[in-house]
């Protein structure tokens, strides 16, 4: 998935906003495996999911600046 997609805003390439997240403690330990097996930043990973999650309800409408 390319996160430098020209269909997000211009200041996305450089500037990333901070976010604190919740995992349950297998999805954390799972996630922290991987990153550690492949040597990819956990970030990495996180970026990606909810990109393909955006994608996958783009039809909804949200992420446009509408309220759910």
């Amino acid at each position: 998935m390319d996160l430098h997609a020209t269909d997000l805003e211009p200041t996305t390439a450089t500037r990333l906003e901070p976010m604190l997240i919740r995992l349950p403690p297998v999805l954390a330990h799972e996630l922290r495996a991987l990153a550690r097996t492949t040597r990819i930043r956990q970030s990495d990973y996180l970026r990606e999911a909810v990109a393909d999650l955006l994608a996958k309800y783009r039809h909804v409408g949200l992420g446009q600046g509408a309220r759910p």
